[in-house]
C-alpha cells in the first residue's frame, strides 16, 4: 500500500503544482496589514490597532451622482485573449489532445512505469511477466480508458467481449486484456518506492512524485488559452475514492483540495493548487489566491472567488496588483462589520443597500432570499431588471431589481461550476481510484481532456472539423473519437 503523495508538511514548505513554495506558516492578516504576516511571535501583534475596515462607521452610504468619483472606474482589459496555439486547420482531436498532455508527459509516464516495474521485480513484489511498456502502448492504454468511461459495463472483461460490447475490436486492436490489467496496476507518474530505491525521495515536499508531471502539465495549460477578462477561482473535488479510504471522506484534514482557475465563460483550466488540510477563510483566500493569479498582475482581469477565500484584506491586494474581484457570501458573515448587517431590513425583492470603504463596495440585495457580495469590480447601484416566479399570481413572472454587483457575479462566477459539470459528463473508466495519488493523476488526465476539447470548440467554432455534426461541438463525440485516435483505430 502506498501513502498518500497529497499529506501536508508540518513544518517547512508545501508547494504549488505550478512548483511554487507557499509558506505553511501563512495565517489571517494582522490588521493593517494586506497579506498574511509570520508567525514567529504571535504576541508583537497584540497592541496593533484594529484595521479601519473592522468599523462600520467606515463604510459609507455611495455617493449619488457624482461623476468625479473615481473610485468605481474600472480600467479597460486590452490583453489578447482565447486559445493561443500554431496548429493547422485540419488538425484533429488528438492534436489538441497532444497541446494539453504533450509528448513529454507520455515519455515521463512510460519511464516512470518502466521504473516503478523494475523496482518492483527487484524487490520481489512485481509481476515476473512484466515486459516494459511503450509510448505506444500507454496511449493506447489512455485512449481505452477514455472510451469506458462512455460506456460503463460491469465488468472491464466485457469490453474485450464480442458479446458485451459492440466495439470490442478496438479494444483487441490495442491490447490484451491482461496487459491492459498490467499496465493499469503500474502505470505511474513517479513511484515512492522507485525514488526511495533511488534515494531521490524529499519528504518535505508532499507531491515530489508528481513534480516533474506538474511542472510539464502546467506550462500546457498555461501556453493553450490566453486568459479572458473575467476569470473564477473555486474549489473541484476528486473523484470518489474506493473502500479502502472511505474512512477519510468528509475529513477536511486528509482530503486533498483542489483549488481550479478557470476562464467564466468556457469553463478552460488556467491553472490549479492542491492543498491538504482545512484552514480559516484568511489563511486558505491567501494561500491559495496568490498563486493562482501569477502572471495576471495589472492587466486588468476581474477574479470572481469563491466565498471561502474572501476577505478584506485580500481584495485590496489584488486591487494593488491591478486586479479587480467579486465575491459573494451568506449574510450575516464576518468579512463585515457585524453592524452592516443590523441596519436596514431588506423586506421585499429587489431591495438592497450598499456600502463603500475606499474602493471596496459591500452589497446586501434580497433575491429569494438575502445574499452579500463585496467586489470592487462594480459601481454602486446601477441595476438591471431579472425575472422571478411570482409569490402572489400562480404561473406569472413578476420583475425585480438587480444591482450591478450581483448581475457581474452571477454571470461571471460559473467558470469552474462548467469545468467540473464536463468532467463529470463522462469521467474515465476501468481504473482504480483507492489511493489520493492515483485519484489525483486520473483527475489530472480528465482535466487536460476537457481542456483540449475546450480548445478545439473554441479554435474551430466559425469552421467545426467534418466529423463535427451540424456543427454542434460535443464532449461525448470528441472523446470517442480521441479515445480511437489514440488506441491507434482512426488515421492520426
Amino acid at each position: 500500500a502506498f501513502p498518500s503523495p497529497l499529506t501536508a508538511t508540518q513544518d517547512n514548505k508545501s508547494t504549488s503544482p505550478c512548483g511554487d513554495e507557499i509558506s505553511s506558516s501563512a495565517a489571517p492578516c494582522s490588521p493593517g496589514q494586506l497579506g498574511p504576516p509570520g508567525e514567529d511571535d504571535p504576541s508583537q501583534n497584540d497592541d496593533l490597532p484594529e484595521p479601519s475596515w473592522t468599523s462600520a462607521d467606515n463604510w459609507n452610504p455611495p455617493m449619488e451622482d457624482d461623476e468625479d468619483d473615481e473610485k468605481c472606474i474600472l480600467t479597460k482589459f486590452i490583453q489578447n485573449s482565447g486559445p493561443s496555439h500554431h496548429l493547422p486547420k485540419n488538425s484533429d482531436a488528438v492534436d489538441f489532445f497532444n497541446l494539453l498532455f504533450p509528448s513529454a508527459l507520455m515519455e515521463l509516464i512510460t519511464n516512470e512505469t518502466n521504473a516503478h516495474a523494475k523496482t518492483c521485480q527487484y524487490l520481489g513484489t512485481g509481476s515476473p511477466d512484466w515486459m516494459p511498456v511503450t509510448v505506444h502502448e500507454v496511449k493506447g492504454f489512455i485512449g481505452l480508458v477514455i472510451l469506458m468511461g462512455i460506456q460503463t459495463l460491469p465488468d472491464p472483461s466485457h469490453y474485450w467481449s464480442w458479446s458485451h460490447h459492440d466495439n470490442s475490436y478496438t479494444f483487441y486492436r490495442a491490447m490484451s486484456f491482461k496487459r491492459f490489467k498490467q499496465i493499469a496496476a503500474n502505470i505511474r507518474m513517479g513511484s515512492f518506492t522507485t525514488d526511495e530505491y533511488r534515494g531521490t525521495s524529499n519528504p518535505n515536499d508532499s507531491l515530489h512524485i508528481f513534480r516533474p508531471m506538474l511542472d510539464i502539465l502546467s506550462r500546457a495549460m498555461w501556453d493553450a488559452y490566453q486568459p479572458n477578462a473575467c476569470l473564477t477561482i473555486d474549489r473541484a473535488l476528486l473523484p470518489g475514492l474506493e473502500e479502502e479510504d472511505r474512512h477519510s471522506k468528509g475529513n477536511p484534514k486528509t482530503q486533498p483540495q483542489v483549488w481550479l482557475l478557470c476562464d467564466s465563460k468556457s469553463g478552460y483550466c488556467h491553472r490549479f493548487l492542491i492543498q491538504m488540510g482545512a484552514k480559516n477563510r484568511q489563511e486558505t483566500g491567501f494561500s491559495v489566491v496568490p498563486e493562482l493569479v501569477e502572471e495576471l498582475e495589472d492587466k486588468n482581469h476581474q477574479i470572481y472567488l469563491a466565498s471561502s477565500l474572501t476577505s478584506v484584506p485580500l481584495m485590496q491586494k489584488l486591487l494593488d496588483q491591478g486586479i479587480y474581484a467579486s465575491s459573494s457570501f451568506p449574510p450575516p458573515s464576518p468579512i463585515l462589520p457585524r453592524e452592516l448587517w443590523e441596519e436596514g431590513q431588506l423586506e421585499k425583492a429587489g431591495d438592497f443597500l450598499q456600502r463603500q470603504f475606499g474602493p471596496l463596495l459591500a452589497t446586501r440585495w434580497k433575491d429569494t432570499k438575502e445574499m452579500g457580495c463585496l467586489s470592487t469590480n462594480a459601481s454602486p447601484g446601477q441595476p438591471d431588471t431579472v425575472w422571478r416566479r411570482s409569490q402572489t399570481k400562480a404561473g406569472e413572472l413578476d420583475p425585480i431589481q438587480r444591482p450591478m454587483a450581483f448581475c457581474l457575479l452571477q454571470e461571471n462566477m460559473r467558470g469552474v461550476d462548467i469545468c467540473k459539470q464536463l468532467l463529470a459528463c463522462n469521467p474515465l473508466g476501468g481504473i482504480l481510484q483507492d489511493r489520493h495519488w492515483r485519484s489525483l493523476f486520473w483527475f489530472l488526465v480528465n482535466l487536460s481532456i476537457v481542456n483540449a476539447f475546450i480548445v478545439l470548440r473554441e479554435s474551430r467554432k466559425d469552421n467545426p472539423p467534418a466529423w463535427v455534426q451540424d456543427g454542434l461541438f460535443s464532449q461525448v463525440n470528441f472523446r470517442k473519437r480521441l479515445g480511437n485516435q489514440l488506441a491507434k483505430c482512426l488515421p492520426i
